[in-house]
């Protein structure tokens, strides 16, 4: 045995056969035929020899070829084969350069397939999304454009950008986890609830298509509610009372609100229509007295023909083009949020005055027009709930609602019911009348 020193390793020759010097305790030197010189350490374990390659020379210097063999002599000494660990770490090393290229390739991918390019050009054949952005592209435009109406479109498109493409959009769809969910909806519902709603309806809907398609194994967005309460659904129970219907009418009218907003929240009222249905009203929609929704734009898909009452036209006018035209924005009509804040928004008042010091100035109105809060969707919801007041069965009003049939009904059934939908209009502006001008509402029977 001689105790090892680089001038000594160094001046070693390879030969024909292979060399092996040990220095003792099992720590060795070998060199090979090649002239390839590395470190070993020749031990026993369990009554069977075994050796471990410590590392080539010179790039392994001797010093630190001594720390191996010590950390190694070490567990040997402790029953455990350090060629275990080696491959452990062999196999660690290789799954972390796996995920580094996958994380490497996914940039690449997002580059290259963004949301709005997936959106704009469309889905190549055969394409798989990687991550959450490229995941609600796809969803979009494979399933919601076909399924779906317009307004239903923009909201799921609104919320997706707002809500999950800015948050967990980068994120690998297979490394979303319940957690993730749950912060993400979470951290919207601490500041607006109504929208934690409606982000988790966008993050369920695309994450139960991915688990369809055997894209991911798990769905993370499933029952949040529990977790975040604040994200449920409030049940919508409100309708307005008779006395509502005519101060809501009244101060509609008088309200600082344009033209078009104006008249779309009445005509919300007159045809128990939604009102993102209502917003995008064309002229080119509009033959006769009758209404034609595009499917494109009702919100299950279904087109719809409406019945135009004489209050109705009296709303829309001779105007062509957007019946309720907009001078803001890029969309040319009055938008959907518009109408709900001319409702939920205070507003000076000419009528209403208040004295500070010797001055009298215009006081503000109080939101809502200084009744509980309501909404535009509350009108259609007043419109539907009177309808049995004046003798519309429940499958007429449901028909003016376009509502979709529940189970075999709605497989089999397919009138469309226009002469009993006409009748319901009319019968329904009759009554809205006499709400409107009470001196000369005849009594009830």
């Amino acid at each position: 045995m001689k105790q090892f020193t680089d001038r000594f390793l160094a001046s070693i020759k390879p030969q024909k056969k292979k060399i092996v010097i040990r220095e003792g305790r099992g720590f060795a030197f070998q060199v090979l035929p090649s002239g390839s010189k590395s470190f070993l350490y020749i031990f026993e374990l369990d009554k069977q020899k075994g050796y471990l390659q410590l590392g080539n020379y010179p790039t392994m210097s001797l010093a630190d070829a001594r720390i191996a063999y010590n950390d190694a002599y070490k567990l040997i000494k402790s029953g455990i084969d350090p060629r275990d660990q080696k491959k452990a770490a062999k196999e660690e090393l290789a799954k972390s350069r796996k995920k580094a290229e996958v994380i490497a390739a996914t940039a690449v991918l997002l580059e290259q397939c963004t949301f709005q390019s997936l959106v704009d050009e469309g889905i190549p054949d055969g394409y798989i999304p990687s991550t959450v952005e490229q995941l609600a592209a796809v969803y979009y435009v494979k399933y919601s454009k076909v399924n779906h109406g317009f307004q239903t479109q923009r909201n799921f498109l609104y919320h997706t950008k707002s809500g999950i493409n800015s948050t967990i959009g980068k994120k690998l769809i297979t490394e979303v986890r319940r957690k993730d969910a749950i912060e993400l909806i979470q951290g919207i519902a601490s500041r607006a609830p109504g929208q934690a709603g409606n982000v988790l309806k966008a993050g369920r809907q695309i994450f139960e298509y991915a688990l369809q398609l055997e894209w991911v194994e798990t769905q993370p967005f499933l029952q949040i509610t529990k977790a975040v309460p604040k994200a449920g659904a409030k049940k919508c129970e409100r309708a307005l009372d008779d006395d509502e219907v005519l101060q809501a009418w009244t101060e509609i009218s008088k309200s600082p609100s344009s033209d078009s907003v104006k008249r779309a929240i009445k005509m919300i009222l007159v045809t128990a229509q939604r009102s993102g249905e209502v917003s995008q009203m064309h002229s080119e929609q509009i033959k006769d007295r009758w209404w034609t929704i595009p499917a494109k734009v009702a919100k299950n898909g279904r087109e719809h023909r409406v019945y135009l009452t004489d209050t109705a036209l009296s709303l829309i006018g001779n105007r062509k083009g957007y019946i309720f035209p907009s001078g803001k924005g890029n969309i040319g009509h009055v938008a959907v949020n518009t109408l709900s804040q001319a409702i939920n928004r205070g507003y000076l008042s000419d009528e209403v005055v208040k004295v500070v010091g010797t001055r009298k100035i215009k006081a503000r109105k109080e939101p809502y027009f200084g009744m509980p809060p309501w909404s535009p969707h509350d009108l259609r919801r007043t419109a539907r709930t009177n309808m049995p007041r004046v003798g519309v069965s429940d499958e007429h009003a449901e028909e003016v609602l376009n509502h979709t049939k529940p189970g075999i009904i709605g497989v089999y059934n397919k009138y469309r019911y226009d002469k009993e939908k006409k009748a319901a209009l009319i019968a329904w502006e009759e009554f809205l009348l006499t709400l409107l001008n009470p001196g000369q509402k005849k009594d009830e029977e």
